[in-house]
């Protein structure tokens, strides 16, 4: 395995519906990465739990992209035998309520990696969530060990769960912050059957998801601030359609990798992704790259409106008129 001395994980954070899954195996084609999905997840698709994983839609096919269910694929039992423990005991996952997960943020915010693994020396239960990170870590090397990549791309796309893994180990990490249009992506949150998801009643779904992306927005803005700019970068969906390979040719040249030698590449079934988008993650063909606007025929003037009630500042402030 060649060495290339750069970070064993890239972090992709974003809003749901962002475009994360495409990232993420835009990345995993350079010859020393590895595409893995939403590592976060990994334990619930192992025991098969909806529950654990929060799944609102229950058609979401639990299984990895290769085809087939995570105890059955042989390059994740090869990664449980190299982690040295059982994947389906070992949590990857915060399962703490959103009042600590803001708390430990907070901290995070005021003290930085340093100031928190410190206080988390005398603080047991603080100790115990910092785990986390060092689990999914310790994943990461026996993935990397495994499939022979020197870096991993994990999708995982919870901010707070990128703090975890920046907790356990700064050096390692580098953070790529995926925007979209937030009209776009409150779109895609309820577009078809999934607006049966949201809360009925009171707010439509379609404004309830766009207060979703601004308030996840702005927390991954607020956090990656901690992250040096020097580890980490900032993508637009848009961007990333419209020209794939110069965004490749950014990040190779921002962390020293080795020119990509080939755009998106086919790769059905021959990627092991858990998570993330089904039609991206199944299908891994250089078709699936195409800027999806339907938002803008679809959404009324009068919805229009209403997102930018919402949240049309964030929005023009990231540049999206």
């Amino acid at each position: 395995m060649e060495e290339i001395g750069q970070p064993l994980v890239i972090f992709i954070a974003s809003a749901s519906r962002s475009g994360s899954t495409l990232l993420d195996l835009l990345l995993g084609s350079h010859p020393l990465g590895v595409s893995t999905g939403e590592v976060r997840r990994l334990q619930g698709f192992l025991l098969q739990d909806r529950r654990l994983l929060s799944l609102r839609d229950e058609d979401y096919p639990l299984i990895c992209s290769c085809g087939k269910p995570i105890g059955q694929c042989s390059f994740w039992m090869e990664v449980e035998k190299t982690f040295g423990a059982s994947l389906g005991e070992t949590v990857f996952k915060t399962r703490q309520k959103r009042i600590w997960r803001s708390l430990l943020m907070a901290f995070y915010l005021a003290w930085g990696p340093a100031g928190v693994r410190l206080l988390a020396r005398a603080w047991a239960p603080l100790r115990q969530e910092t785990e986390i990170g060092l689990n999914c870590i310790r994943l990461h090397k026996a993935i990397c060990s495994v499939s022979g990549a020197s870096f991993v791309v994990d999708s995982s796309k919870s901010i707070y769960h990128y703090v975890l893994l920046h907790l356990a180990a700064p050096e390692l990490v580098r953070l790529m912050v995926l925007l979209r249009d937030g009209r776009a992506v409150a779109y895609s949150m309820v577009r078809g059957s999934r607006a049966k998801h949201w809360k009925q009643g009171g707010m439509p779904p379609f404004l309830q998801a766009a207060k979703q992306w601004s308030t996840t927005t702005r927390g991954i803005l607020l956090l990656s601030r901690r992250t040096p700019s020097s580890h980490r970068m900032l993508v637009k969906y848009e961007d990333l359609c419209r020209d794939p390979a110069k965004i490749l040719e950014e990040v190779a040249k921002r962390w020293g990798f080795p020119p990509w030698e080939h755009g998106f590449q086919e790769t059905r079934g021959q990627t092991h992704i858990i998570g993330g988008s089904p039609s991206i993650r199944f299908e891994g063909s250089a078709s699936s790259i195409e800027l999806d606007e339907s938002w803008k025929q679809a959404l009324s003037p009068g919805e229009l409106e209403a997102f930018e009630r919402v949240a049309g500042r964030l929005n023009r402030k990231l540049g999206y008129t």
